[in-house]
């Protein structure tokens, strides 16, 4: 059987499996557009025809049905919330399935099933006077491309530097858009291409010169955005961090989510029982050993967010209201979403026998 869009009733067909109607969306294809060879854009609306709230910089996760088996995705958004529709841009990637189908079988009039809009990597202070510096590779300029329509539709102190590594000119995508915003708004935007056919890649040196360059105030103020593969998120972070970055000034997105499942610990976290408070309603559950928050709400039923289970999507983001949760892996959420007590349910583990989970 063949990868197939996920009919309403297929999603019910278990417990685990369910996905509550609250959370569940019916996006009716509006619109295609070829942004480059192997990229498009789909536009989308509600097929009850209802807004859609979301914030900038936020992604889609998306069901489909494959042999029998439910396959999530998620796909940032790249329209802005101030846009009359919801758009994703889908890159053609090697082996990507997904991607594959999409690009090839999916048309105007189709209807994508998805979980409402979630995410962290969103748009924080802009009207203050500080600089706003964004680094993207590749289709990671997609949720960038939402936090600066967004934020140039509104008045702002900030200066929004982008760095926007590609391998040639051909494959920059929104090249034409970007132009567009950078001669609107030549005082607050200005946007650096690195091209590696030109030889100029990005490494640890340039990006500490090309940072250094941009700054206009004070980099204690400055905010860091990073999208791409997690291979380039990491040499930028680290090299921010060395600069003197602190890291709740660094915000990370991983567009291209990786298939390697988190293993390789050699911790074991004892079973605890837990509580979870779950569009209104309370459920008290066992956590085996080892097993996830995530993987035991849904062995008891309990249909919790989640799409890409390895801790660097957000989509499984939670509160920690009491008790103490450890996390296998995070690569989304910042020392300070710590420290207010969010977690991601999908490579968390309860440490005590106290803890209380809650949605908001």
């Amino acid at each position: 059987m063949p990868l197939r869009l996920l009919p309403k009733w297929a999603i019910r067909r278990s417990l685990v499996n369910w996905l509550s109607p609250c959370n569940m969306l019916e996006l009716r294809v509006d619109g295609i557009k070829w942004e480059l060879p192997n990229t498009a854009t789909f536009y989308l609306v509600e097929k009850i025809v209802r807004p859609v709230p979301y914030k900038a910089g936020q992604f889609l996760t998306f069901v489909f049905d494959h042999h029998g088996e439910e396959i999530r995705r998620s796909y940032s958004l790249s329209s802005s919330p101030d846009d009359s529709r919801l758009a994703i841009t889908v890159k053609r990637i090697s082996n990507g399935e997904i991607s594959r189908f999409l690009l090839s079988k999916v048309k105007v009039g189709d209807i994508l099933t998805a979980i409402e809009p979630a995410g962290v990597f969103t748009v924080g202070n802009y009207e203050a006077e500080k600089d706003i510096v964004y680094f993207a590779a590749g289709s990671g300029i997609t949720p960038v491309l939402s936090h600066l329509k967004y934020m140039l539709n509104r008045k702002g102190s900030s200066k929004l530097h982008l760095l926007y590594s590609n391998r040639d000119k051909a494959s920059i995508l929104f090249h034409n858009e970007l132009t567009e915003l950078e001669h609107k708004y030549p005082d607050r935007l200005n946007i650096t291409y690195l091209l590696s056919s030109d030889a100029n890649r990005l490494n640890n040196y340039k990006v500490e010169q090309l940072v250094k360059q941009q700054l206009q105030f004070s980099a204690s103020l400055a905010e860091f955005y990073i999208c791409g593969p997690f291979p380039y998120i990491r040499m930028i972070g680290l090299t921010l961090l060395y600069m003197g970055i602190e890291p709740a000034q660094i915000h990370r997105e991983n567009f291209v989510l990786e298939t390697v499942p988190v293993t390789g610990t050699f911790k074991t976290y004892p079973p605890q029982n837990i509580r979870i408070n779950y569009l209104g309603e309370w459920h008290d559950i066992p956590v085996g050993e080892n097993q996830s928050i995530l993987q035991a709400a849904l062995q008891n039923g309990i249909p919790l967010p989640y799409s890409c289970r390895h801790g660097i999507c957000s989509t499984c983001v939670a509160n920690c209201k009491t008790g103490v949760v450890e996390m296998a892996r995070n690569e989304v959420l910042t020392p300070a979403d710590i420290a207010a007590g969010r977690i991601l349910t999908c490579t968390g583990h309860p440490i005590t026998d106290d803890v209380v989970i809650e949605y908001p």
